[in-house]
């Protein structure tokens, strides 16, 4: 939906601008506002959506199977 916070450590950090499911990586994917200190490859946040945190991992773009592991059709 949007605008759903961003925690790190518990604290509020961030929100979501957009989000959907990436097919190609087979996982869901977020994109959010976060701080530059919380916006390096591999820090450990959660996302609040419907009330639940989602735990999830600040990645690198671009998001894609690199190694070509995933069976295509």
């Amino acid at each position: 939906m949007g605008k759903e916070p961003v925690r790190a450590d518990g604290r509020p950090v961030g929100y979501v601008t957009s989000g959907a499911y990436g097919y190609s990586v087979d996982s869901s994917i977020a994109y959010a506002w976060l701080p530059a200190a919380l916006a390096t490859p591999g820090v450990r946040v959660e996302v609040e959506s419907f009330g639940e945190l989602i735990p999830a991992t600040v990645r690198e773009e671009p998001l894609f199977d690199r190694e070509m592991v995933r069976l295509r059709s």
